[in-house]
């Protein structure tokens, strides 16, 4: 007899089942759990002497479920991931096969006894439906409702002729495997001795982690694709990852070009039943090439070689919601697991976290210093917003207006959306708020709504003070919505086009908006920061950041350093071919460190001054954090409830500052408190399992607890 440590589906904990038959890792069965069959998967063996409670309840697995199983590196990252961020099986295993091994039921009709003979139903119906049942014995419901009709089945239900139940479907219906030619296309593009040197150093190192520092243009897709190309010769694969699902499709694009249909795509918005049929092509070996966002470093890549994630240093690597992992690190684990996977780290400006463990030759180095294709490095202009009035100064309304002329693009950013970021009276001073969160409402004119950008909710602006009835109402802070009006107004004959979070609901609408501008359908882009990152449009020869200084003074020890990111990308999208590429940045403050580490492309100088803060206040990389959210509907006795837990965790020795309200004390009406925990690494690392433990003891009604290890957003 062997016995089992499984997953039962829906179920948060694992638990002891054995069986006569070896089963192995990553398989599915089907068990009896609170008496109902349920799918299972194998997590792991475990010996009998081992079993710390009464053999003898130990339950046998009934059978095999044909299912699609789990490689076993990935069964090893799962139990990682529930350790390292506190989590727990039933939300990582939701979040490594979203939609992939989706478990359905049948509702199902059982044979009990005939139905007798009635004055309500014909003879002949009766024994229709007594014939058809009996030879069945059972039958799906919609399968006797389509034959015999509703009525007829609810009424042998209710005479217990027949009882209804919902059973579990075993067998996994088969999927189409998405079919490939195998074909690698010669492309001849040729590398420089930068990018040569850079895929010789990865092809040929002993070490298996690598960041690629490369200026923005330097052609570091060129070298992850040859490096790909070289992999995919001998019969190996790959896991290309990118922080956003809009910049999916240029790289899409740029890989079919090379690897014909051999690309498999993996993000959120593909329908369960593309997912599926993605997964079975890549676990099959079918598809050895996968691109995609955060979670498509869970795919079943076969003979996988390089794991890449570019632009590493974006936050959206970071999932926000439980399990809250961080790519990186889920990357840096998965390689060590299988032992000959190399993972590579690409940006212009890396986490300063990655860039550490760079200097420290954790990973090792290499850098692209030269634009590729002798493509030249932009130009910078700086102007002080405290002498403009307005959005627009008159040196960028003069260089829009120059490149307008030359019929050469122009990208804007603004890392703010709407029209307005609040409305205000100017009478009484009411500024309207969200009824649900610790947060102004900002105004977006073309809907003629006020919405809150936390919990969704939104109402008709109305143009009367709600509180004196005044109707001089003032708007506040400038956002893109409100940018592309003034736009409009000033560069009449521009073709203007505006992507945010707001006008892009969709994958499609976003490609369509993507391809309209590269093929100079429109002269002026205009964006939050999603347009910022990675993308080449080879006109575009003047980016403006309209106000450098709404990130810089967020309340956050990165704000510097997402800055410094934001910048520096931004100005990468100019003169990124022959043209001459400009850049202009608004700034009420053009004397701050990283303005002008930015315009001077001084990433070390910004690292050197940063880091040395940074170890001081023993903030990461030098010490890391664990960021605990108590909240509730109710804010009575809240602050005592976090303190509870609070006094549950500490250590007698260490030193956790009290339970505080949060940035934002309430979001989506709940209220927030906050325990922040920061140390080094094996002190966090030992608290770990007191934070679980406490979690698993800590008994209040009401309150819902969420922990954050390694947190991007303290908010």
């Amino acid at each position: 007899m062997k016995y089992y440590i499984l997953y039962v589906e829906n179920t948060k904990s694992l638990f002891t089942y054995k069986s006569e038959e070896e089963y192995k890792l990553g398989e599915w069965c089907i068990v009896n759990f609170s008496g109902r069959k349920r799918s299972a998967v194998i997590m792991r063996e475990i010996e009998e002497e081992k079993i710390d409670f009464d053999i003898k309840k130990v339950k046998e697995i009934e059978g095999r479920a044909e299912i699609m199983s789990i490689p076993e590196d990935i069964i090893k990252l799962i139990d990682w991931l529930v350790s390292y961020y506190i989590s727990d099986y039933y939300n990582v295993i939701k979040t490594v096969f979203p939609g992939i091994l989706k478990l359905n039921y049948s509702k199902k009709a059982i044979f009990l006894k005939e139905l007798e003979e009635n004055k309500v139903y014909s003879n002949e119906l009766i024994n229709e439906f007594n014939n058809y049942i009996k030879s069945k014995n059972t039958v799906t419901v919609s399968t006797i409702t389509k034959k015999f009709g509703k009525e007829l089945v609810e009424y042998a239900r209710i005479k217990e002729a027949v009882k209804i139940e919902k059973q579990l479907i075993v067998k996994e219906r088969k999927v189409k495997e998405l079919e490939t030619d195998g074909i690698i296309n010669e492309t001849n593009i040729e590398l420089n001795d930068e990018q040569n040197n850079a895929v010789k150093t990865v092809e040929n190192s002993e070490k298996n982690y690598f960041l690629i520092k490369g200026i923005t243009g330097s052609g570091k897709t060129e070298v992850y694709i040859r490096l790909i190309k070289n992999a995919l010769i001998e019969g190996k694969g790959s896991i290309f990852l990118v922080p956003e699902i809009s910049l999916t499709p240029q790289m899409m694009s740029r890989l079919k070009k090379e690897f014909s249909n051999n690309v498999a795509l993996l993000h959120s918005r593909l329908t369960n039943k593309e997912r599926k049929e993605e997964w079975h092509s890549i676990k099959s070996g079918n598809k050895k090439v996968v691109i995609g966002a955060r979670s498509a470093i869970f795919a079943p890549v076969q003979n996988l070689k390089y794991i890449i994630l570019d632009e590493e240093h974006e936050t959206t690597y970071k999932q926000d919601n439980n399990p809250r992992y961080h790519t990186k690190n889920v990357a840096i684990k998965r390689a060590n697991l299988l032992g000959e996977v190399k993972v590579i780290f690409g940006s212009a400006t890396p986490s300063f976290e990655t860039y550490y463990q760079a200097k420290e030759g954790i990973l090792q180095l290499i850098e692209l210093n030269s634009r590729y294709n002798d493509a030249k490095k932009p130009t910078f202009d700086l102007v002080n917003l405290q002498k403009v009035t307005g959005n627009f100064s008159h040196e960028l309304l003069e260089k829009i207006s120059e490149k307008l002329s030359k019929k050469e693009q122009i990208i804007l950013i603004l890392n703010r959306k709407a029209f307005s970021t609040l409305v205000k009276c100017k009478s009484c001073g009411e500024v309207e708020t969200c009824p649900n969160c610790s947060i102004s409402l900002s105004y977006h004119k073309r809907e003629n709504k006020l919405k809150c950008n936390y919990c969704g909710y939104e109402k008709p602006f109305q143009k009367v003070c709600a509180k004196c009835g005044s109707e001089e109402q003032i708007h506040l802070g400038t956002g893109t919505e409100k940018v592309e009006s003034e736009l409009r107004e000033i560069f009449k004959d521009a073709r203007i086009l505006r992507i945010d979070s707001e006008n892009t609901k969709t994958q499609e609408q976003f490609e369509n908006m993507y391809n309209d501008f590269k093929d100079q359908k429109y002269d002026i882009l205009l964006g939050t920061q999603i347009i910022a990152k990675g993308f080449h449009f080879p006109n575009v020869t003047l980016v403006s950041i309209i106000n450098a200084d709404i990130i810089l003074n967020f309340p956050d020890f990165r704000a510097g350093e997402k800055t410094f990111q934001l910048l520096t990308q931004s100005s990468g999208r100019s003169g990124r071919e022959e043209k001459e590429g400009e850049v202009l940045i608004q700034t009420y403050d053009p004397e701050n460190d990283v303005i002008q580490k930015t315009i001077n492309n001084d990433y070390e100088g910004y690292y050197k001054n940063e880091s040395g803060m940074r170890k001081l206040l023993n903030y990461p990389p030098y010490g890391r954090i664990i960021n605990i959210i108590i909240s509730s509907e109710n804010e009575e006795g809240l602050k005592d409830k976090a303190e509870k837990l609070y006094n549950m965790i500490k250590e007698k020795n260490s030193f956790i500052p009290k339970p505080f309200k949060a940035p934002i004390y309430r979001i989506n009406n709940r209220y927030r408190y906050q325990i922040f925990i920061k140390s080094d690494r094996m002190s966090i690392n030992g608290m770990k399992s007191k934070i679980k433990n406490s979690l698993i003891n800590y008994k209040e009604k009401d309150v819902r607890i969420s922990v954050d290890v390694d947190p991007i957003n303290l908010l």
